[in-house]
């Protein structure tokens, strides 16, 4: 275990995901963009290998992420080993990856189930139209929105980032302790990624009313047909806005790809209730994994 573990940096986007892209699965915690944001908070490091990128969390507790890059390998007992020791917790492992470690490794592989990271993946059509019955309520939403505010979506461009910069400034949510610093540091990453979407090739769009910004929403093209949408904020005294920014910008701007990869509800009732009414299509399950080269 003597390689160099070091903070990633902006400049390294588009060499992590060449690595990224060779994983079966892709899994929001292995975004770059979602690496590089909390990388304060979680104290997020990676080594760099010729085959595997290795990642870790340092804070509050040294923990292991999956690996970027190719997983179909042989040698997973020996590469665990030489990069995280006899012994070594993992967390938010895609499944596809916990089968591959558990037919080579069998019981030196404890693995549990982490409902509250799975990730929601919808059909992007229907998001996009709200078509049919079964989005009725959604659509009503929408449509309440508009009879009462006469909004604008708007395509996100260089000249909008101070504009909703300032819209993530002043979003707040009451919460408990632990929550409001998770909140503040999460609005600190979202503030540094703001002044790098482009170079991350990020795109998103914004509802305007009245010349302001009231919604914005922020995501990472992954492949042709996969878009993973990591940030999306409204402010709380326009109660349907998020039922419209989530359906303007994959209508106006995401309808390209099949899969929207909506994220975690992190375990929170109301957003996973929020999250299963739109009715999603598959999940990114993930596991909490435990590695004992002795067992």
């Amino acid at each position: 275990m003597n390689e160099i573990y070091k903070p990633l940096d902006v400049s390294q986007y588009e060499k992590y995901k060449e690595f990224w892209l060779r994983c079966d699965e892709y899994s929001s915690d292995m975004s770059f963009v979602i690496l590089w944001a909390w990388q304060d908070f979680f104290g997020y490091e990676a080594s760099w290998e010729p085959e595997l990128i290795w990642l870790r969390q340092t804070k509050p507790d040294l923990k292991w992420l999956a690996p970027a890059g190719d997983w179909h390998r042989a040698d997973w007992a020996e590469q665990l080993r030489a990069h995280a020791g006899d012994e070594a917790d993992f967390i938010d492992v895609p499944k596809s990856l916990v089968r591959i470690w558990q037919e080579q490794l069998g019981a030196k592989i404890a693995a549990v189930d982490d409902r509250d990271s799975y990730e929601y993946l919808y059909n992007v059509e229907e998001l996009a139209t709200l078509a049919g019955n079964k989005h009725m309520k959604r659509r009503n939403r929408v449509n309440k929105f508009r009879r009462e505010f006469n909004a604008q979506y708007k395509t996100l461009t260089p000249e909008m980032t101070e504009e909703i910069k300032n819209l993530q400034r002043s979003w707040t949510h009451d919460e408990n302790e632990f929550m409001t610093r998770m909140l503040t540091a999460e609005g600190e990453g979202i503030l540094r990624v703001l002044d790098h979407w482009r170079e991350m090739g990020l795109i998103g769009g914004a509802i305007e009313l009245d010349g302001r910004l009231i919604a914005y929403t922020l995501a990472e093209p992954v492949t042709p047909e996969l878009i993973m949408i990591h940030y999306e904020k409204g402010l709380p005294e326009f109660h349907e806005v998020y039922q419209v920014i989530n359906k303007d910008f994959l209508f106006h701007d995401a309808r390209s790809y099949k899969i929207a990869n909506r994220e975690e509800d992190m375990g929170d009732p109301g957003l996973r209730h929020a999250k299963l009414a739109y009715l999603p299509c598959g999940y990114v399950e993930k596991c909490n994994v435990h590695w004992n080269a002795n067992a």
